[in-house]
């Protein structure tokens, strides 16, 4: 992270306010001058001097002051940008083709953010936060093509609590995170339960449910903390419609304290308005989750829940519609020194109208840290569907579907890390 600007309300109030302090120096001394002047052609030769060092001593005084009182309103406030460069070089296979690739994003998200608060005094600060991802490999933007894409909000925070609103990570997006080995990062990671893609339709910067369930446009989160438990809860005008199309709502729980890390989050939302015909009345749909992590110090272990009930009011219901689905996963990851290993198996069940799909997605991953922000990384992944199966291999940003039903996507990546 580089501390990039110190400001008092806006960055354009910077340059207004220097040009201020600098005006008002200048002031000081031409009054400085002047009374010097005057003095000059009224005082005596010894009046003189004396009068003079006086006015002297007065603008220096003056100037401090200035100086002092600038410095201090800027020490108040901070803007830090930050980010993650990720890319690799490696093969992947959908069942079908085989494909040799170089990847922005198997491993972690590439991603260019800025952060910023103010003191506004008495603990009470206002914050914001702008984060874009895009593909290291062709310079795209991700999310849809969206600017700030992975989060954008505004909001004021306290010691223990903070009220924003923009674009975040739902509650319940944030639980599968901490229950989750890889953070959502790598190949096998819990993605691959379809938790981000559930309003297929939504695929553009502006559409209402892009990237829903795991971020949401135009919405509040309020955050709360009491000693080891933080609460958090969203709320959502989802497409903003006279229908209440995308209207969403996600409470969690997390507990945090030594080893241990428990977490439940749950959603609920309506049907957005690309995912259904014009004129219809959307439905509710709902997602639960719940998930442990236990640290050993030599190891630290990682299980989880997640459940997508989807309406079917609204769709014509066909072979490939999923009617619900459940995954369960367990995790673990062992530090040794400057290098660490990382294995994650998820059971994930899909119930159609005929048969149900079932899909055993197993990630792997070694990770090699050269310095506090920069790593390499080694990372395998592969689903093994059954005949029905149609689960995706998900990477941070990358994914790999399946050709067809039954087929067994897998993939290989070896990359790098930067994080600023």
């Amino acid at each position: 992270m580089i501390d990039l600007i110190r400001y008092k309300r806006h960055p354009e109030s910077v340059d207004r306010n220097a040009k201020q302090d600098r005006s008002a120096e200048i002031e000081v001394g031409k009054s400085a001058q002047d009374g010097r002047r005057e003095v000059s052609r009224s005082a005596p030769s010894g009046a003189k001097n004396r009068v003079t060092k006086k006015w002297s001593a007065h603008a220096a005084l003056a100037g401090t002051v200035l100086l002092i009182g600038a410095n201090v309103s800027m020490a108040q406030s901070a803007v830090t940008i930050y980010g993650t460069i990720d890319a690799s070089v490696g093969e992947t296979r959908d069942g079908k083709t085989n494909l040799k690739r170089l990847d922005s994003g198997a491993g972690s998200g590439t991603r260019l953010g800025f952060r910023g608060s103010e003191d506004l005094g008495d603990g009470l600060r206002a914050i914001f936060l702008l984060e874009m991802g895009f593909a290291v490999d062709t310079g795209t933007l991700q999310q849809g093509g969206a600017a700030f894409g992975r989060q954008s909000y505004v909001g004021l925070a306290g010691r223990n609590w903070s009220v924003t609103a923009g674009r975040h990570y739902a509650p319940v997006e944030l639980s599968m995170v901490f229950a989750d080995v890889f953070a959502q990062a790598y190949w096998g990671n819990t993605s691959g339960t379809g938790n981000g893609a559930t309003s297929p339709a939504s695929t553009l910067a502006g559409d209402g449910g892009q990237g829903v369930s795991a971020r949401i446009s135009n919405s509040v989160l309020g955050l709360y903390t009491l000693g080891p438990v933080t609460g958090r809860l969203m709320v959502s005008a989802g497409d903003e419609s006279s229908i209440g199309g995308g209207h969403f709502w996600s409470p969690s729980l997390t507990y945090s304290a030594g080893p241990l890390l428990a977490t439940i989050g749950y959603s609920r939302f309506r049907q957005y308005l690309k995912d259904i015909p014009t004129a219809t009345s959307a439905t509710w749909q709902y997602e639960e989750v719940a998930g442990a992590t236990y640290d050993f110090d030599f190891v630290k272990l990682y299980a989880g829940y997640y459940k997508f009930d989807p309406a079917e009011a609204n769709k014509v219901v066909g072979a490939a519609t999923v009617l619900s689905t459940r995954s369960f996963w367990l995790g673990a990851k062992a530090p040794f020194g400057l290098h660490a290993v990382s294995a994650q198996v998820m059971d994930t069940k899909s119930t159609y109208i005929g048969p149900a799909g079932k899909g055993l997605t197993l990630g792997l991953v070694y990770e090699y840290n050269m310095s506090k922000r920069t790593r390499l990384y080694a990372n395998y992944g592969q689903v093994n569907n059954n005949s029905a199966g149609r689960v995706s291999l998900v990477g941070g940003t990358t994914f790999v579907s399946p050709a067809a039903a039954g087929a067994d996507p897998k993939a290989l990546s070896l990359g790098i890390q930067h994080s600023f």
